[in-house]
């Protein structure tokens, strides 16, 4: 490829020596020199610069040759489509034979490269795609996590609050009020039961005592009965309290 570059530069060159009648002497001096320092380039490696030496090259002298030599130049710096343009204004000249058969084979080369470019650079783009699609995705799988964890954690919470501030519920009411009930109606019955005693202890007639003593125990036994309710009514509704299912506070 550097000597195609080397040979075609100073083709040009030599091309120029021979119609060259209508330019100065500087310019063909800084024609000769662009070419030269386009060479240098070229072999250096340097195919950016090679390009701007070879464009100011053809703004003086534009020929056909030189278009040839911004293919390959091009071509070497991975320009494949813009070095195929350059081929193809080259072969537009209408080339001899052979140079036109050398930049027919040079554009077939440049269009297969430019091809294999551009599958390559498609095949990097899917793959960072693909690659922020899983990102992406991996973001909305952490993100749907730390959402559960933290409902989670706002649950157990509320179901703590809720533990420590019991609610009184209808079954918890209802024997808690049969408790009180049994207390009140047992004290009543217990104050007749005792009034009902002094009664007897006063009376003399047997008959009075005989009633006196009567009442008195059925009064003592209903006491009795009214205060083994509340008890039994109390000691419900403790359990009901305490073994209820605790209700999550509502939300603020």
């Amino acid at each position: 490829m550097k000597s195609n570059l080397r040979v075609s530069v100073f083709t040009a060159a030599l091309l120029v020596a021979s119609a060259a009648a209508g330019q100065t002497r500087d310019q063909r001096r800084e024609f000769d020199a662009l070419l030269r320092s386009a060479v240098q380039h070229y072999e250096a490696g340097q195919a950016r610069e090679a390009i701007v030496e070879l464009e100011r090259a053809y703004a003086i002298r534009p020929l056909p040759r030189l278009l040839y030599n911004l293919g390959r130049a091009h071509e070497r710096a991975g320009s494949f489509t813009v070095a195929v343009d350059y081929y193809n204004r080259f072969l537009q000249t209408n080339p001899d034979a052979e140079a036109g058969a050398i930049a027919r084979e040079a554009m077939a080369t440049a269009q297969r490269r430019a091809a294999e470019a551009q599958a390559a650079d498609q095949a990097r783009q899917a793959a960072e795609q693909a690659a922020q699609q899983q990102a992406l995705e991996a973001a909305r799988a952490q993100a749907a996590e730390a959402e559960r964890v933290r409902l989670e954690e706002e649950r157990r919470r509320q179901m703590a609050t809720a533990s420590v501030h019991r609610r009184l519920t209808v079954p918890v009411m209802a024997a808690g009020g049969v408790a009180a009930a049994g207390v009140i109606a047992g004290g009543v019955l217990g104050g007749l039961a005792l009034s009902a005693q002094s009664d007897f202890n006063a009376s003399r007639a047997g008959n009075d005592r005989a009633a006196a003593y009567d009442r008195g125990g059925g009064l003592a036994l209903g006491a009795d009965i009214a205060f083994g309710t509340a008890l039994v009514a109390g000691v419900v509704a403790v359990v009901l309290y305490f073994t209820q299912t605790p209700a999550a506070d509502p939300a603020p």
